[in-house]
């Protein structure tokens, strides 16, 4: 009896600690010195992806949409949606986790309202899906780098180009000069990506202090929890709209960022009071170019030299259509007020708003250095959107 009640005590905590310990899978007869075995391991240890019934992974076949918006969901962790937004899920094994991708916007579907499960997804589609389940999925979390280069083959107006750019900045995919958007991916990519996924996280907070020299910054999360981060040349750092020095950054922005397992920050999002820059780079982007945000604050402290070399053949061109002598036009482009008064200064605004774009208004108030009155034309759409996304923007992901 006293031997039964101690094997009883040996083996219940021995069956106990088996039960919570986890089961590593049988490693698939198709992977053996794979250049992804690692990835692939990890996640069929952790259940995140499978292999087929002949015990196979086949690590070079192409993906579905199905089978990695499936893995992705299992790698966050999410709970099951059966509040289907897809015609073709409700019968898909699982669908009810990929719906739960759909219902955070993650991911999207066809215009017939379906998923197509089955269909191999694209390189694009998968990296545009991976950098959203980072909670980078609207203005107010998203930097733009549409003016910066990516890949060779990504034409500026690729409809996943924000995303992958963020990809490569934060080196969640290799910086080689060709992506190949349209390709798709296999099942050791896919093994690959969402592994590295994992080792990402991402957050809202306030930066209380930022150490140079260190190289670290704290941040009190909006949880209340205070945290350290290091940042390097390449942590990605935007405020409002422009690309800057993480030094910029001001202590009542609010801030999203993305950092690595190491707590290294790879992406850090601002937003706060709009500045004078803010507002040189919006005008010239209305611009298309034509003034550099630089230029644009030239522009508004009175030095118009720079219209000579940037609007001298177009602005002459608008002005005799608007019936001016040649006389007059020379004296506007030589900025001689005291011959045209307030009338000629009129008249180069109408020429400068005409050719750039700009609004009348603004285009004014630029070329009498009235910052506030730029500002305050918030009835322009550009500005007007900028000014609701720096105000009203919720940055919780």
């Amino acid at each position: 009896m006293v031997f039964r009640k101690l094997i009883s005590r040996l083996i219940i905590p021995l069956i106990l600690l088996l039960s919570v310990l986890p089961v590593n899978a049988e490693e698939p007869t198709d992977i053996s010195n794979h250049w992804a075995q690692d990835y692939i391991l990890s996640m069929l240890n952790n259940e995140i992806m499978e292999v087929y019934p002949d015990g196979t992974f086949k690590p070079e076949k192409a993906i579905s949409r199905g089978e990695f918006a499936l893995a992705l969901a299992k790698q966050m962790n999410l709970i099951p949606d059966n509040n289907f937004k897809f015609t073709d899920l409700a019968d898909y094994p699982e669908g009810n986790l990929i719906n739960a991708l759909a219902g955070k916007e993650i991911i999207g579907g066809y215009p017939d309202n379906t998923f197509r499960p089955d269909k191999a997804i694209t390189r694009a589609e998968a990296i545009s899906i991976l950098i959203k389940s980072l909670g980078i999925t609207d203005n107010a979390s998203t930097i733009d780098l549409t003016d910066k280069l990516s890949f060779k083959d990504i034409p500026a107006g690729h409809w996943a180009i924000k995303q992958i750019g963020i990809a490569k900045e934060i080196e969640l995919i290799e910086k080689e000069e060709y992506f190949n958007p349209g390709e798709t991916i296999s099942r050791a990519e896919a093994a690959k990506l969402i592994s590295k996924l994992a080792t990402f996280s991402s957050s809202t907070g306030y930066i209380t202090d930022i150490y140079p020299t260190s190289k670290k910054l704290s941040m009190n999360l909006l949880n209340g929890e205070r945290k350290v981060y290091d940042f390097n040349e390449k942590t990605l750092v935007g405020r409002n709209n422009r690309l800057v020095p993480l030094e910029e950054i001001l202590k009542t922005d609010k801030v999203f960022f993305i950092a690595d397992q190491d707590n290294n920050l790879k992406y850090v999002k601002a937003y706060g009071v709009i500045t004078e820059e803010d507002l040189a780079v919006e005008i010239s982007t209305l611009t298309n170019g034509i003034f550099a945000s630089e230029e644009i604050k030239e522009l508004s402290t009175g030095n118009y030299d720079l219209l000579i070399p940037k609007l001298q053949t177009t602005a002459r061109e608008q002005l005799r259509k608007q019936g001016l002598s040649e006389e007059e036009i020379n004296a506007l482009i030589s900025t001689d007020w005291i011959e045209l008064e307030e009338l000629g200064k009129a008249r180069l605004a109408e020429a400068i708003a005409i050719q750039t774009g700009l609004s009348l208004d603004i285009t004014r108030s630029l070329l009498n250095g009235d910052w506030e009155k730029v500002k305050n034309y918030g009835q322009i759409e550009l500005i007007q959107r900028l000014v609701q996304v720096v105000l009203n923007a919720d940055l919780i992901s």
